[in-house]
């Protein structure tokens, strides 16, 4: 039996199998190890008619790294450069996105037509779900589609025109498994684009609303309206943020 410190010393064998690598017999029951052009001072063993060579030193040749982590016994090799990807596969409650890898913030927003996860946790209740952003009107077509959806919507206020925000929200866990998760449009602020949070308007929306009452695994989708300046061409929305105006989702509006 080969001895533990032998097996460290070895970190892990493995069988002849890379091209990047070549073993040629020098002599009888002696091999020389060639990586990359350059030999190998590393020992070479035959073991049941198989030919093993130190991982470990043919992969610090290839540029790796290798860790040992003896209390789980895993072996990690990472080639320089090379991205780690966790070995545990993500949780099936973690949505697919089309974002980039970076943290969503205010500073850092996403694109229309994106979809994040969010998580909302509060002294009365604790859930989470994915929101996107579809559709943004503004101007004169918005002002029509909400005069059309009531008659007593007022006109913008001076220097302002109406926006229109299509929404979709979707619960995919809740800490209350028999409880629904009231959504409207005041989950959403529009901030400009120098950081100021728009007052909420109170304003008949179009169909279909985003006013609904869901349980896990339903969705809402529907229309938010705000009021912004005529010269505020690039605010933000946000999706429950907290009451300090930090974290929430957030998107572009353009």
């Amino acid at each position: 039996m080969i001895k533990r410190k032998k097996l460290l010393l070895f970190g892990a064998a493995i069988a002849l199998a890379l091209s990047s690598f070549a073993i040629g017999a020098a002599g009888a029951g002696r091999f020389q190890l060639i990586v990359n052009g350059k030999t190998a001072t590393t020992e070479v063993k035959v073991i049941n008619n198989t030919t093993y060579v130190p991982l470990r030193a043919v992969s610090e040749m290839l540029g790796a790294k290798v860790t040992y982590d003896s209390a789980t016994g895993t072996i990690t090799i990472n080639s320089e450069g090379a991205a780690v990807v966790p070995s545990t596969p993500p949780s099936q409650d973690t949505p697919t996105t089309n974002t980039k890898s970076s943290e969503n913030s205010r500073l850092n927003p996403a694109e229309i037509g994106t979809t994040l996860s969010f998580a909302v946790k509060n002294i009365v209740s604790e859930y989470s779900g994915n929101v996107s952003i579809s559709q943004v009107i503004r101007g004169d077509q918005a002002w029509q589609m909400i005069h059309e959806a009531n008659m007593f919507n007022n006109e913008p206020t001076d220097g302002y025109e109406y926006m229109l925000v299509k929404a979709k929200v979707t619960i995919t866990k809740n800490s209350k498994s028999d409880a629904a998760v009231d959504l409207w449009g005041g989950d959403f602020t529009l901030v400009s684009a120098t950081g100021t949070a728009y007052d909420t308007r109170a304003v008949v929306t179009p169909d279909p609303k985003l006013d609904a009452s869901i349980y896990v695994g339903s969705s809402n989708e529907g229309w938010v309206a705000f009021q912004v300046k005529k010269s505020d061409e690039s605010p933000l929305i946000v999706f429950e943020r907290k009451y300090d105006g930090s974290g929430g989702v957030w998107f572009k509006t353009k």
